[in-house]
């Protein structure tokens, strides 16, 4: 299995922004390194982006208030993580009985949702780390429904700037070690026979299956630590872009909405 992180985006930047970010890697992923297919952009944005980031929040946002605290904001977290896996493989299974195979969805629902109970564990200790990390460190980066602080939008660099660091160093000295094993869905469709290789990508990648064409650094896990630098810094560049272009379209809207101030010497 590997983190899918719908919850954990929603958890710090909101239930739609999370589902952009989540697009945006999608995206990426795809189109630079033929990852998870073009036909299947949508679907995955469905049950990653949406089920993952907007349902997973859904669930997380009564839990947090109900517990209440930085103890409600990690609980339900965790708890949202490991729900928004086991969502996203039923609705995997769905979206494949729709295409043809409604005679093997019960079977494949079953092995679907029991795989994914167990990878959504992993994901469940992975943004609690996370999230227990951000609130011991910076609680402020924590979204609020109630609106964003001023503060926080001028401290906007810093965190990104943090957040990238970050990024890039989990990209080089973690990303070398990924198990090249099935993941959940690979294993289940290997077992059920429902995966469909034979056909070529739609459109070839540059750097299909996170490889790097230099001699020297094909299959080598300093090939997989650069392209992994590589993708975060397109994902960060993706990402700020879409920040930027929303960020902008929101002040416009509320200056459009502000009433113009009349002034108290006005005849």
């Amino acid at each position: 299995g590997h983190l899918l992180g719908g919850v954990l985006a929603a958890v710090l930047l909101g239930p739609w922004a999370g589902a952009v970010v989540i697009g945006a890697v999608l995206i990426v992923q795809c189109l630079l390194f033929g990852d998870g297919g073009l036909t299947a952009l949508g679907a995955n944005f469905v049950n990653m982006g949406l089920i993952g980031a907007v349902g997973g929040y859904a669930i997380y946002a009564p839990l947090r208030r109900a517990i209440g605290g930085r103890k409600g904001v990690l609980v339900g977290a965790m708890v949202a993580a490991w729900f928004a896996v086991l969502l996203a493989s039923g609705a995997f299974a769905i979206e494949l009985a729709a295409s043809g195979r409604w005679s093997d969805f019960l079977r494949i629902l079953s092995w679907m949702t029991l795989v994914h109970s167990a990878i959504g564990v992993g994901e469940a200790v992975i943004t609690g780390l996370v999230v227990r990390f951000v609130l011991l460190t910076r609680p402020d980066l924590v979204y609020e429904p109630e609106g964003v602080e001023p503060s926080r939008a001028a401290r906007g660099w810093q965190v990104a700037a943090g957040g990238l660091a970050v990024a890039l160093a989990v990209a080089v000295f973690l990303a070398p070690f990924a198990s090249i094993s099935p993941d959940g869905l690979e294993f289940v469709g290997a077992k059920l026979g429902f995966l469909n290789e034979a056909a070529g990508p739609v459109v070839a990648a540059p750097l299909a299956e996170y490889d790097l064409p230099l001699p020297g650094l094909k299959q080598t896990r300093i090939a997989t630590a650069l392209v992994g630098v590589l993708g975060t810094l397109v994902v960060f560049t993706v990402g700020m872009g879409l920040a930027r272009v929303f960020s902008g379209r929101g002040r416009d809207r509320v200056t459009a909405e502000r009433p113009a101030e009349v002034s108290p010497h006005a005849a």
